[in-house]
């Protein structure tokens, strides 16, 4: 299901050779043309938001903020940010945490290998995205979606192709990758949360 205006997309035809980056740039480019201002607004201000919890997640932990975002980003991988969130306080607390064990392996890991601990593309640069990079694209389920891909997540090419297209919007309308993608997410879900 594509939440690209049907008239506007572009749509991944099976068996045929295309170029994802060219696909994505004008799926993209459709959405974000029908972006109102509470929406750039919104996206603007998300990562800043998500920051302030990496840094009371790396109080909590006496630690860097390098850690304390890969430990927000460790937890986020198939739950909803307001639980990804609690997941990481109550981790930094040392309080117990339910939910898949590889994330709670992740966040462990993170303790001591930082974004180094984050294998994933979309993980380790959700967490730079959180801890301030704003060249970090990170390429979820609804980035695929918004981009048209018949397919839940991309592989090492798709991710690179993708993100291309992201920072070339961002180019295109003098916003930063991070904030452009933030602004693709949220038109895609509906809502910030």
């Amino acid at each position: 299901m594509s939440v690209v205006p049907a008239i506007l997309r572009i749509p991944q035809r099976k068996g045929q050779k295309m170029n994802v980056e060219k696909m994505a740039y004008d799926n993209f480019l459709a959405l974000v043309l029908e972006t109102n201002f509470g929406q750039i607004e919104q996206a603007a201000v998300w990562y800043m938001e998500a920051e302030k919890v990496a840094h009371k997640v790396a109080e909590n932990l006496d630690t860097s903020l390098e850690v304390g975002a890969s430990v927000v980003s460790a937890f986020s991988p198939r739950e909803r940010w307001t639980s990804n969130v609690t997941k990481a306080i109550h981790f930094s607390l040392g309080k117990e945490v339910t939910g898949l064990s590889n994330n709670l392996k992740m966040a462990k890991a993170s303790l001591e290998l930082g974004y180094d601990a984050l294998k994933g593309q979309k993980t380790n640069a959700f967490a730079r995205a959180i801890a301030g990079d704003e060249n970090a694209v990170v390429i979820d389920v609804w980035m695929m979606r918004a981009a048209g891909m018949e397919k839940d997540s991309p592989n090492k090419t798709e991710y690179r192709e993708l993100s291309n297209a992201v920072v070339r919007i961002a180019e295109r309308f003098a916003l930063t990758p991070r904030t452009t993608q933030a602004l693709i997410w949220i038109l895609v879900r509906g809502s910030a949360l």
